[in-house]
């Protein structure tokens, strides 16, 4: 995968599809990566999209953090990368879980840099119950490493029932448990800390949010309000669990990616 110096930092990214093709961002999960679209991109490819993924700061190859992150600078990385790469801007977007809360941080600050924006689970911070979880995890990791929280971790954001490709989720857990212990733990604590509810009425272009039926983490009923706070917010429940496009890449290809392409 290409690197490209933006924002101060080195990030992994990959640009695909024709040229003249509409731009779509896809953003991955907290403890993934841009391969976590992998299953996507086959009806991707198909399809008449430029599509832009990447690993954020302390994922992947992209440069590894140290101390403390705010979801500002993750924001300010992704619209640096944007520049940098020469990418088609306005774009629509695509997130999950974490990866969703960054992509409504990103709207509500560059709000002319997105046409669309479709977030599945997203992760936002504020009441959602989860600091204390999150900072312990983050903890743990620094001193144990990746691996004792892996499937404690997977048990619940990637459930039994969607395990029905034994090698994605081999590859899956592998990527995971590759991950740095140190960024890691930075990312855990910048979720512990953020409250994005403030912002998402900053947020002007169409908006899909979506909640998974089977989502233990961030439920259904707590995505609906993030919907309700967006002008032009839209809510949709769907049979998945906490990572969409991971768990099941049909569901999103079915159902959310024509909803990007209106």
């Amino acid at each position: 995968m290409p690197l490209i110096e933006a924002n101060g930092i080195v990030q992994e990214y990959e640009v695909s599809g024709p040229e003249t093709g509409r731009p779509l961002v896809l953003i991955h999960e907290l403890g993934g990566s841009m391969q976590s679209w992998d299953r996507c991109m086959p009806v991707l490819a198909q399809s008449d999209r430029r599509v832009l993924r990447y690993n954020w700061r302390g994922t992947g190859a992209s440069e590894k953090i140290r101390g403390e992150l705010a979801v500002d600078t993750l924001c300010e990385d992704l619209a640096a990368l944007l520049k940098a790469a020469g990418f088609p801007q306005p774009t629509d977007i695509a997130g999950t879980a974490l990866g969703g809360g960054i992509a409504l941080a990103f709207a509500a600050r560059y709000p002319m840099c997105v046409r669309r924006l479709a977030v599945s689970s997203p992760a936002i911070g504020g009441s959602d119950g989860l600091e204390a979880m999150l900072r312990g995890r983050a903890d743990e990791v620094e001193i144990s490493g990746m691996r004792p929280q892996v499937d404690r971790s997977l048990d619940r954001s990637y459930l039994e029932k969607y395990r029905t490709d034994a090698q994605a989720f081999t590859d899956y857990r592998n990527r995971w448990v590759a991950n740095a212990p140190v960024s890691y733990a930075s990312h855990n604590r910048m979720l512990a800390a953020m409250d994005e509810t403030g912002n998402l009425s900053a947020i002007r272009c169409p908006t899909l949010v979506v909640g998974g039926e089977d989502d233990m983490l961030l439920t259904p009923a707590m995505m609906q309000p993030i919907a309700d706070a967006i002008s032009q917010g839209e809510y949709l429940r769907l049979p998945t669990g906490h990572f969409l496009p991971v768990n099941t890449p049909a569901v999103w290809s079915e159902s959310v990616l024509p909803w990007l392409n209106q």
